[in-house]
């Protein structure tokens, strides 16, 4: 019994003896199923492995570094940083460690803490390409937009997979930057290179937003079309589009409108402008029509969201040279954008008309509308409504009305220079008394169907194209029913 006790202490200390031994290749030997499993993406069971070689070996940083990564891999970002910091104490020169250091603080969107990791990366590491392209996407968010740009475009001439990309951002930094030149070259470049559909279109908007900031940062602008019209019916009325001619005719129109910013703040803009309308008819010249609309603005931001605006929009129009008309409008405004995509606009109109060859419409009237437009990103375009309804009082009171006014279309850019419009309206006009010649109450319903194709070519600022316009008024007075179609190819410019 003495005997038998005494081997079996033996025994157990040449085990104990040999049991670090052990140990250390059960470890091993989990360490390298775990990183085979990691390497296949069986992630749960590379946990499991890597797991039980850490208890067992807590000193191999490489086991942590491979069970940081699964945790990282697995979503799970508070058990990976735990892991890779450890494998950092153990081994701060372990390859890729400040590489993965540096992605599990992206991830966690701790920008400060990643950029300094991704810059420990040195560059001849297999690494060294994302880490500058992830160090300029770091200080990007970190709005250090002039490091940024410098990093990205590194990192897009060392890789022609990043090169789209690095571009890209190093495009929103330079817009940040106000270097708008530069911004538009480089998302040009991406619109041209880039594989990915949602990379070009994103791009393209950014070149759409980089022109519009330049726009609105010019004090002034300024738009002038000119184009050759055929009208199967000529139009008598500029106003209301109530009398026709029955008579076809081509004419020539241009149309003039220029505005000037006289004051310019981060809140307040005021200023002038004017709009020249003029058509001149081939055979029809009695019906030539010119307008001029002069436009005094003030607007208003109250935040980000909310605009205020104010009008007063001086009216005079000729026909073949004689006086016809004068209105004066004042509109005040409120524009809501409600997103970035999409905004709302209500406004009152209040109308004073003098109507030189026909006192008795002399009167005024009170309009309110309200219009709403939406981005379409995904299909490069917009959608745009409107209602409003106007109330017309004039001096005799067969020619008083009331209107219900409706707008709907979409405008949608078929190609980088291409653009197709289409939209259509319908106004629904009553009469207060019966007509003084026809004896009854009128009535009217008009629909408008309208589509133009315009393309921008040699220039930026230089367009044309061509216009399709269709209108039927119905009416329970007979002489008032017309159809009428209008056809216009056009060459404009706007600066």
């Amino acid at each position: 019994m003495h005997q038998s006790l005494k081997i079996m202490v033996v025994g157990w200390v040449i085990l104990s003896l040999f049991r670090p031994v052990f140990a250390g290749e059960n470890a091993q030997n989990y360490y390298g199923m775990g990183v085979f499993a990691y390497e296949e993406g069986n992630y749960a069971e590379a946990e499991q492995f890597l797991t039980k070689a850490v208890k067992m070996d807590p000193e191999n940083a490489r086991a942590h570094f491979y069970l940081g990564q699964t945790y990282f891999k697995q979503k799970r970002l508070d058990l990976a940083e735990s892991s890779l910091t450890r494998a950092f104490s153990l081994d701060p020169e372990f390859p890729g460690l400040n590489y993965c250091l540096g992605l599990l603080y992206y991830e966690n969107m701790d920008f400060d803490k990643a950029l300094s990791q991704f810059q420990k990366v040195a560059p001849g590491d297999d690494n060294s390409v994302l880490a500058t392209y992830y160090s300029g996407i770091s200080q990007y968010k970190l709005e250090e937009y002039a490091a940024a740009e410098k990093s990205l475009l590194a990192a897009a001439k060392m890789s022609p997979t990043i090169e789209a990309n690095g571009n890209y951002y190093a495009g929103i930094c330079n817009y940040h930057l106000d270097r708008l030149d530069t911004a538009e070259s480089q998302f040009s470049h991406v619109a041209e290179i880039a594989e990915a559909d949602d990379l070009r279109e994103n791009a393209r908007l950014w070149i759409k937003t980089i022109q519009d900031k330049r726009a609105a940062l010019k004090p002034w602008s300024l738009y002038l079309k000119t184009a050759y019209v055929f009208d199967d019916n000529v139009v008598l009325e500029p106003a209301e589009q109530d009398i026709v001619s029955d008579e076809k005719d081509s004419a020539l129109m241009t149309y003039l409108n220029g505005d000037w910013d006289l004051i310019r703040g981060p809140r307040l803009a005021a200023g002038v402008g004017y709009s020249h309308y003029q058509t001149w008819y081939q055979d029809l010249s009695d019906y030539d029509l010119t307008g001029s609309i002069g436009n005094f603005y003030l607007n208003y931001q109250c935040n980000e969201s909310l605009t205020l605006g104010l009008k007063y929009l001086p009216t005079y129009y000729w026909v073949d040279s004689d006086s016809y008309l004068m209105q004066h409008q004042m509109r005040p405004s409120l524009t809501w954008a409600m997103d970035p995509g999409s905004a709302l606009d209500a406004s009152y109109g209040y109308y004073r008309n003098n109507y030189f060859t026909d006192d008795a419409r002399d009167g005024h009237a009170n309009e309110v509308s309200f219009d709403y437009s939406r981005a379409l990103e995904k299909l490069d375009a917009y959608v745009f409504c409107g209602v409003g309804y106007e109330i017309n009082s004039a001096a005799e009171k067969d020619e008083d009305f009331s209107e219900l006014k409706t707008l709907a279309g979409i405008s949608c850019d078929v190609s980088e220079r291409t653009n197709i419009t289409v939209y259509g309206n319908y106004f629904d006009k009553d009469y207060d008394d019966s007509d003084f010649v026809y004896g009854v109450k009128r009535e009217d319903s008009r629909y408008s169907l309208s589509a133009a194709v315009t393309r921008n070519f040699w220039k930026e600022w230089l367009y044309a194209g061509a216009e399709y316009n269709y209108t039927k008024n119905n009416s329970n007075i007979r002489d008032f029913d017309y159809d009428r179609n209008v056809f216009r190819l056009f060459v404009s410019v706007k600066l």
